[in-house]
């Protein structure tokens, strides 16, 4: 089996080294009392126990009061410092709670302005026994400060809303318009942008009531076979070579409890390097042939007919419930839209076609991977 090194450690190789990142060239910043009249995107904290901070869908909006120049010293060598996030509630008031925040991600802390961080609530006391047993969660911020990434950003969470439409086995995400206040600065530098939160694992485990199987070693072999081709599918569908199961690159493998089938399922993440988010910095997979993130690959197993039949009527069935969650989102303008839509119907295409979809799909499975 060839290893194929990930596009994000080719991109790093080839960056050169910036004497400092500019972390707050942003835009012409929002003041934080501007977010906090719009009480609609407002959540309500109460000790109701399954009270769940994923299974709602309107913007959430929060303040994060930090120590920016900390954040910047840390960011080769990420370790937790205490912020401040303000929550709103629904009668207009805010609450404030202690958190820790940590620089993530080893190719976004070496190119973004402002890299994507772990936000730990454990010790935040929320009265929740949802929130107070989360720990920490992922949370993807704008990559640099123009609007171009923040297309970005908003594409990327899409994808996570795409996928959930096709299994419950999947990451859920929650879109944030986060204020970000930098307490390092004199004048508090003030700024406004999106982001989103990522479903912890140990939350998506409890959910769908499985295991997380931590080792490194597993094979797309020892998966559930509908579950991987539904994986490897999803992924040639939005252009994503920069995945693995060997190590578990950007696929977390989970175990049901309550299934007597020996496999495991797949659960797949982190799609900024997709052809359909076609961001500028990313590249398809090393020794894969292709050029450009544009281009479809197949990296899945070769599995029987019955399987990727099966799976090829999964998404043609979803396909409008996929495309109307890039249509119905109101934060993304038309002209982007209509590009992830038009991506989408060429691949939408090739499968209808079962000979199509042999030829130009799945004729490229792996024996092994």
């Amino acid at each position: 089996m060839k290893h194929h090194l990930s596009p994000r450690n080719k991109v790093l190789r080839s960056l050169v080294l910036i004497p400092a990142l500019l972390l707050f060239f942003f835009l012409p910043p929002l003041q934080a009392q501007e977010v906090v009249t719009d009480t609609t995107g407002a959540i309500t904290i109460t000790p109701e126990k399954e009270w769940d901070l994923f299974g709602r869908e309107h913007l959430l909006r929060l303040t994060l009061i930090y120590d920016g120049k900390l954040y910047r010293k840390n960011l080769h060598a990420p370790e937790y410092q205490k912020a401040l996030l303000r929550i709103q509630l629904e009668d207009g008031s805010w609450i404030e709670k202690p958190v820790k925040i940590k620089a993530r991600g080893n190719f976004r802390r070496n190119y973004c302005s402002f890299p994507p961080f772990k936000l730990n609530i454990k010790k935040a006391d929320f009265d929740n026994d949802y929130l107070d047993k989360t720990g920490a969660m992922k949370f993807v911020t704008q990559c640099k400060h123009s609007r171009e990434f923040e297309t970005y950003l908003l594409k990327e969470y899409l994808i996570y809303k795409m996928y959930n439409v096709l299994t419950d086995y999947s990451f859920r995400a929650r879109l944030v318009e986060m204020t970000y206040v930098d307490s390092s600065r004199k004048k508090h530098n003030t700024f406004t942008k999106y982001g989103f939160l990522i479903e912890p694992l140990k939350n998506l485990t409890k959910r769908l009531n499985a295991m997380y199987i931590k080792s490194g070693g597993v094979k797309q072999l020892d998966m559930i076979p509908e579950d991987m081709a539904r994986v490897a599918l999803f992924e040639y569908m939005i252009g994503n070579t920069d995945w693995s199961l060997p190590g578990q690159h950007n696929v977390k493998v989970i175990k049901l409890l309550n299934n007597r089938h020996p496999g495991a399922i797949p659960v797949p993440y982190d799609f900024d390097f997709t052809g359909l988010v076609n961001t500028t910095y990313a590249l398809p997979a090393e020794n894969s042939g292709l050029t450009s993130v544009r281009q479809r690959l197949y990296r899945g197993i070769c599995l029987p007919d019955s399987v990727t039949d099966k799976t090829a009527n999964l998404f043609l069935d979803k396909k409008e419930a996929i495309e109307n969650v890039i249509r119905d989102f109101r934060y993304l303008d038309e002209k982007h839209k209509k590009n992830m839509l038009y991506y989408l119907e060429k691949f939408f295409n090739t499968l209808e076609d079962k000979k199509v979809r042999q030829n130009l799909i799945f004729r490229d499975c792996l024996p092994d991977a």
